[in-house]
């Protein structure tokens, strides 16, 4: 049973959807999930099944350090010529829909023992929850689907959940922070705009398999290079199942940094 607090991300305060849902959960809880966490990733980091395309809550990576690595990239690229065209994606409350059952299915796949992951199934079922605004309470209400934000095994949950995305855009590049996946592909002729969108279509493939949406209203298109050519367009579904031209900017905030 969690109480779950509403810390305001940006936009309008007035808008419910620009609030994050934290759970403040049992610290006893938190510590015995710190032990299963860190076996689990230690597990994953010995065999090598965490992407090394992926920057969000592991130790020993940072936004620094993907920016870094993303930089000399670009840098490469942008010596032979051309542009980088890079997507900025954005999954609909990702963490808030991640579905158990698969989720579970992910968790055999890696080969976590048995136990562990039976743990994890009781760990996420029966769970309720009720929101406190202003010293006032909601009903309590079941938890069907998603993972625990404000616990300390949901991040690790999510970056398995999540892993197997970077697969599916082999022949583009992509980094990923948690959720936030950036898809780029260096850009010297027409067709290498079409292999981006095909890895835009494969990622929208694996997002509907998974369960997780794509907001297309917030996914986006930035081009870098030195004689930036704005005309390529790339597109997504979007959630009446029309194809949606992606937005383009001239700059956007990337990790924080402009």
């Amino acid at each position: 049973m969690a109480e779950v607090k509403a810390i305001h991300k940006k936009g309008a305060k007035s808008d419910r959807s620009n609030y994050r849902p934290i759970s403040l959960t049992s610290v006893c809880c938190k510590i015995m999930e710190a032990v299963i966490r860190n076996h689990i990733m230690s597990y994953l980091i010995e065999n090598n099944l965490i992407s090394n395309k992926q920057y969000g809550f592991i130790s020993g990576r940072s936004t620094m350090l993907q920016l870094l690595h993303m930089l000399d990239d670009w840098t490469e690229c942008l010596e032979k010529g051309g542009q980088i065209d890079a997507v900025y994606t954005d999954f609909e409350k990702a963490f808030d829909k991640v579905p158990h059952q698969r989720l579970t299915s992910k968790l055999h796949s890696y080969k976590i023992h048995n136990v562990i992951i039976a743990w994890i199934v009781d760990f996420l079922k029966a769970r309720k929850f009720r929101v406190k605004v202003n010293g006032s309470y909601s009903e309590w209400q079941n938890v069907t689907s998603g993972i625990p934000q404000g616990s300390v095994l949901g991040p690790l949950l999510f970056l398995i959940y999540i892993n197997d995305l970077i697969e599916c855009c082999d022949e583009s590049y992509i980094y990923v922070f948690a959720d936030d996946a950036k898809i780029y592909h260096h850009i010297q002729c027409p067709d290498d705009c079409k292999l981006l969108q095909n890895a835009l279509v494969r990622l929208q493939s694996w997002s509907q398999k998974w369960l997780l949406s794509l907001n297309t209203t917030k996914c986006c298109v930035v081009s870098y290079g030195r004689l930036v050519d704005k005309t390529n367009t790339y597109t997504l579904v979007d959630h009446r199942n029309q194809e949606a031209v992606l937005e383009r900017y001239d700059k956007i905030k990337d990790r924080r940094v402009v």
